[in-house]
Protein backbone atom coordinates (compact mmCIF):
# COMPACT_ATOMS: atom_id res chain seq x y z
CA UNK A 1 0.00 0.00 0.00
CA UNK A 2 1.08 3.56 -0.54
CA UNK A 3 1.14 5.78 2.57
CA UNK A 4 1.53 9.52 2.34
CA UNK A 5 3.37 11.03 5.32
CA UNK A 6 2.82 14.73 6.02
CA UNK A 7 5.96 16.64 7.00
CA UNK A 8 6.05 19.82 9.08
CA UNK A 9 8.69 22.24 10.39
CA UNK A 10 12.21 20.74 10.50
CA UNK A 11 11.39 17.54 8.59
CA UNK A 12 9.70 19.58 5.85
CA UNK A 13 12.76 21.83 5.53
CA UNK A 14 15.17 18.89 5.50
CA UNK A 15 13.20 16.88 2.94
CA UNK A 16 12.32 19.91 0.81
CA UNK A 17 8.73 18.68 0.47
CA UNK A 18 5.62 18.79 2.64
CA UNK A 19 4.72 15.13 2.11
CA UNK A 20 6.50 11.90 1.29
CA UNK A 21 4.93 8.86 -0.37
CA UNK A 22 6.11 5.56 1.09
CA UNK A 23 5.30 2.14 -0.35
CA UNK A 24 4.80 -0.43 2.40
CA UNK A 25 3.29 -3.91 2.68
CA UNK A 26 -0.30 -4.35 3.82
CA UNK A 27 -0.34 -5.24 7.51
CA UNK A 28 2.80 -3.20 8.23
CA UNK A 29 3.35 -1.34 11.49
CA UNK A 30 4.09 2.32 12.01
CA UNK A 31 7.60 1.29 13.06
CA UNK A 32 8.10 -0.30 9.65
CA UNK A 33 6.75 2.87 8.05
CA UNK A 34 9.28 4.91 10.07
CA UNK A 35 12.09 2.65 8.80
CA UNK A 36 10.95 2.88 5.17
CA UNK A 37 10.62 6.66 5.43
CA UNK A 38 14.26 6.81 6.55
CA UNK A 39 15.24 4.70 3.55
CA UNK A 40 13.26 6.91 1.18
CA UNK A 41 14.50 10.20 2.68
CA UNK A 42 17.85 9.45 4.42
CA UNK A 43 18.28 13.08 5.47
CA UNK A 44 15.38 12.54 7.91
CA UNK A 45 17.12 9.71 9.80
CA UNK A 46 18.36 11.87 12.72
CA UNK A 47 14.90 13.36 13.25
CA UNK A 48 13.04 10.07 12.85
CA UNK A 49 14.64 8.74 16.02
CA UNK A 50 13.20 11.57 18.13
CA UNK A 51 9.94 12.34 16.29
CA UNK A 52 6.49 10.85 16.76
CA UNK A 53 4.08 9.55 14.16
CA UNK A 54 0.43 10.52 14.30
CA UNK A 55 -2.52 9.09 12.40
CA UNK A 56 -5.99 10.56 12.40
CA UNK A 57 -4.87 13.30 14.77
CA UNK A 58 -3.65 10.85 17.45
CA UNK A 59 -0.11 9.73 18.27
CA UNK A 60 0.53 6.09 17.36
CA UNK A 61 2.99 3.52 18.69
CA UNK A 62 5.49 1.87 16.38
CA UNK A 63 3.92 -1.55 17.10
CA UNK A 64 0.46 -0.52 15.87
CA UNK A 65 -0.72 -1.69 12.47
CA UNK A 66 -1.23 0.99 9.84
CA UNK A 67 -4.88 1.32 8.98
CA UNK A 68 -5.81 1.73 5.34
CA UNK A 69 -6.25 5.32 4.20
CA UNK A 70 -4.65 6.61 7.40
CA UNK A 71 -3.48 10.21 7.24
CA UNK A 72 -0.02 9.98 8.79
CA UNK A 73 2.08 12.89 10.00
CA UNK A 74 5.66 13.02 11.22
CA UNK A 75 5.64 15.25 14.31
CA UNK A 76 9.07 16.56 15.27
CA UNK A 77 9.97 17.37 18.87
CA UNK A 78 9.09 20.88 19.94
CA UNK A 79 10.57 23.11 22.56
CA UNK A 80 8.87 25.81 24.50
CA UNK A 81 10.08 28.83 26.21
Amino acid sequence: MNVEVLLFAGPKEIAGVDRAAVEIDNGATYGELRKRLGEEVPALLPLLAVSRLAAGGEFVDDQELISENAEVALVPPVSGG
